[in-house]
């Protein structure tokens, strides 16, 4: 029977599983027997909103480190229960990161040797031998040889004066464009990332100050001093300008793109 004035919290999803599994268990048990507070008066506690300690308590999210060390407070875990229960977040919150780091480590295909290959390099061929026919192994043979090569050479010279001594650069500039960004365009490399579930974006003072979505951009921002959150990285979402902390177990990462300074 539940507690008056608290909602009894949502199943786990059957996909939910492993360590994440475990920690989010114990930490609903925690939750459930030793505070007499709903998750909203738990959100006060922590000095956060409802909307993340719903995740936490539901398995979408691993508490942080600081967050959760507030939490042993309020529920007044004993120091071993606390301990215990710590290596398990710590484990869990392990397993989330290596979760999200999948993606970029598969997209790394090794070289030869076991090593990686590296951007932009190709082998180059193996050198041809060339071989004179056998017909112009002859004097005779030989002469027309020459004689065949000069016709070429002076038609080339006529075509290469045509062009004022200057060949056909349009090749060459299609293929520095491809291979390298243009200098003088006013753009910044940075990370960018999918966001994968819908979830806050918080300051450094821990606020709600707005909300990202399913399949939004999300790029990063050179940070603040200092890193108040250990597992959610500052940015922005692309078109907003609303810039804080989100969640990294809510981003796929799609690689390092140069954007817009406005972007």
């Amino acid at each position: 029977m539940p507690e008056p004035g608290r909602r009894p919290l949502k199943p786990l999803p059957d996909e939910l599983g492993g360590t994440v599994r475990d920690f989010t268990e114990q930490l609903r048990a925690v939750f459930r027997d030793r505070t007499e507070l709903n998750q909203r008066e738990l959100a006060e506690a922590l000095h956060l909103t409802k909307s993340p300690v719903s995740r936490y308590l539901n398995g979408q999210e691993v508490m942080p480190a600081d967050t959760f060390a507030a939490f042993c407070d309020v529920a007044g875990l004993a120091p071993r229960e606390r301990q215990r229960l710590g290596r398990l977040r710590e484990q869990a919150a392990e397993a989330t990161e290596r979760e999200r780091n999948a993606p970029d480590e598969a997209a790394e295909q090794p070289g030869q040797a076991g090593q990686p290959r590296q951007a932009g390099r190709r082998e180059s061929p193996a050198p041809s031998v060339w071989c004179l026919p056998a017909g112009l192994h002859s004097r005779a043979g030989l002469v027309a040889l020459v004689a065949a090569v000069a016709v070429c050479a002076g038609t080339f010279a006529v075509v290469w004066s045509g062009t004022s001594g200057t060949p056909d650069r349009a090749g060459s500039s299609a293929k520095m464009t491809a291979d390298e960004p243009d200098s003088s365009a006013s753009c910044r490399m940075t990370r960018v990332y999918r966001v994968m579930r819908e979830g806050d974006i918080l300051d450094a003072g821990r606020n709600d100050i707005g909300d990202v979505h399913t399949d939004d951009i999300f790029r990063l921002d050179e940070a603040p001093a200092g890193r108040p959150y250990r597992f959610r990285d500052y940015g922005h979402v692309a078109g907003s300008r609303t810039k804080g902390y989100v969640d990294q177990a809510k981003l796929k990462s799609l690689g390092s793109r140069c954007v817009g300074e406005g972007g």
